[in-house]
């Protein structure tokens, strides 16, 4: 099987038109409606490589939900499945109530963690829409790549006016694709910026027979699933430009490689218990959260008229 997709990698973009009518007919990216319950209405994009699968929701900041690699579902999806930012909840803890987990849950841009004052858990932007979002896919050489794009402003009349412009690539046959934004201050005055991609994986990527990779020994064990078990939390310290963290369960692993330049900290989050049950593997650019980020003032600062860039690649593998 690993030969054959080895195979299918170096396919020429005639070969690949000869053998297949439709390109659609081995991947490509769909897009439609979801229907029914709190999820009713909202857009949703489908990326499929033949090797990965993974699902992006326009109305939820382009964040990522489903996602499956080899056939093998790989993202955690909470009790609440699916949620329209309609059933959004601004205050205190009330972001829990339709946070769907997902792959990629974007947090910020003005306030991670707890609640502190006037900010809920985790800020808004994962609750704003896309604008502008476009699906393309198309030969470069031999390569089919699709990539999928949208802007989400984080605004506020007599405030802040905050864009995420994102962009998620991958190309047909590949294990892998890239996450890349760029946030951009269009305000007049300087912005407090936090954030953290909140990426959550389940089972049967996750379970007792797993194993956090890239992470130091203490922290690479996970338990099975138990009644009521608390949340854990751990700030991870890196040295290095690049770093990749992962999970692996001795047939397929998922890892997350990124620059540490604008993502310099790094959270791990444990949640073990019964229905429950998912690793976080959190990227961020801030060191604190809730309180200690305000009366800290531990936020990035972003200049008037000006940008910072992020990106992350999602990579899966068989073992």
């Amino acid at each position: 099987m690993i030969l054959l997709k080895e195979q299918l990698k170096k396919m020429t973009k005639k070969e690949i038109l000869e053998y297949a009518g439709s390109v659609e007919q081995l991947g490509g990216i769909r897009e439609y409606t979801l229907m029914g319950g709190k999820a009713n209405g909202m857009r949703a994009l489908e990326i499929n490589t033949g090797v990965i699968r993974f699902t992006v929701l326009p109305d939820r900041c382009m964040d990522i939900i489903n996602c499956e690699a080899y056939g093998t579902p790989v993202a955690w999806v909470s009790k609440c499945g699916i949620c329209a930012p309609a059933y959004f909840e601004p205050e205190g803890a009330g972001w829990l109530r339709n946070w769907p987990g997902g792959l990629v849950t974007t947090c910020g841009l003005s306030h991670v963690g707890g609640a502190y004052k006037e900010y809920g858990v985790h800020g808004r932007i994962a609750n704003l829409p896309a604008q502008k979002v476009s699906a393309d896919a198309f030969f470069n050489g031999d390569d089919y790549i699709m990539m999928v794009s949208g802007e989400v402003r984080q605004s506020c009349a007599f405030g802040e006016n905050i864009v995420l412009r994102r962009t998620i690539t991958t190309k047909l046959f590949d294990d892998k694709f890239m996450l890349s934004d760029t946030i951009i201050n269009e305000g007049a005055r300087e912005e407090n910026i936090a954030m953290i991609y909140h990426c959550n994986f389940g089972f049967p990527l996750v379970s007792e027979n797993s194993k956090i990779i890239g992470l130091p020994e203490e922290h690479e064990n996970i338990e099975p699933p138990t009644p009521f078990a608390d949340e854990n939390v751990y700030d991870i310290d890196f040295e290095g430009d690049m770093k990749t963290v992962g999970i692996e369960n001795g047939q397929i692993g998922a890892y997350i490689t990124y620059k540490r330049d604008t993502l310099p900290e790094f959270l791990l989050w444990k949640k073990f218990a019964s229905s429950d049950y998912v690793v976080g593997l959190e990227p961020r650019n801030v060191r604190f959260g809730g309180a200690d980020l305000h009366e800290k003032d531990a936020f990035v600062k972003l200049a008037p008229y000006s940008e910072i860039k992020t990106a992350l690649c999602f990579s899966f593998k068989e073992l």
